[in-house]
């Protein structure tokens, strides 16, 4: 039986990493994309109970894989828009923005300018300045420098608020967007482009064959350890 779940243990492991690398794949595109990475850990051996009208100790099961899943913070690079709006980050670093859901961080530069002049994300989401404000520019040209200073009509608008985010800890609310622990912010702001995602596609593509290597290797050992429990079943017992 141990045997049985250890395998079963893999397989639930292994689809998660086929649905892990599978998202990475579809946001190979997405601008700031950050890709998910799984790592593989044993859990302990745990005991086997039976539920119903018998409950009982059955056995145990015999150590088994788990998958952990963590973000790839590896800077990515960037491509030219020539849109002044689009914003880049040079380096690892992220944009502060203000979500429904509270203080958020994004590599997605794709910004816009919203009927009231708040420079928002995509989503319609706030970019915020380094007091914590909303950033607001009137209609014309602006100009974004290396540090974040917005400046319009020769005179600074507000300073984008810029962070680094502590590797460990990271979580991806979707959409582009991260929380984390606060760092110091090392890298530099380009107008008029675009950061790409991380996602190494050779590197994904090769992860993927070998997930669907592994299940359906796993798969063929659940089949055969349960027929081998039946056949066992079966079996008269000799006194």
């Amino acid at each position: 039986m141990d045997a049985l779940y250890t395998a079963a243990a893999g397989m639930i492991a292994q689809n998660q990493q086929l649905a892990l690398v599978a998202g990475n794949l579809a946001n190979a595109n997405s601008p700031g994309y950050l890709a998910q990475t799984g790592t593989f850990i044993a859990f302990p051996q745990g005991t086997v109970t039976r539920q119903g009208v018998s409950p009982g100790v059955v056995g145990s099961s015999s150590d088994g894989v788990a998958l952990t899943s963590g973000l790839n913070p590896a800077a990515s690079g960037v491509n030219q828009t020539n849109q002044p709006t689009d914003l880049a980050i040079l380096g690892p670093g992220f944009f502060q923005v203000k979500t429904p859901a509270g203080i958020s961080y994004t590599r997605d530069g794709h910004f816009s300018l919203d009927a009231q002049g708040h420079l928002v994300t995509a989503a319609g989401d706030w970019v915020l300045a380094d007091n914590g404000q909303p950033i607001t520019l009137a209609p014309g040209p602006f100009t974004v420098s290396p540090t974040g200073v917005i400046s319009q009509n020769n005179q600074v608008v507000a300073t984008l608020a810029l962070t680094g985010l502590q590797p460990t800890g990271m979580t991806s609310l979707g959409n582009n967007l991260y929380r984390g622990t606060p760092s110091p912010f090392t890298g530099s702001v380009e107008q008029g482009a675009l950061n790409t995602s991380n996602v190494d596609l050779g590197t994904a593509a090769a992860q993927l064959i070998e997930a669907q290597t592994r299940y359906q290797s796993l798969a063929q050992m659940v089949n055969e350890e349960s027929n081998r429990l039946k056949a066992a079943a079966t079996l008269g017992v000799v006194g």
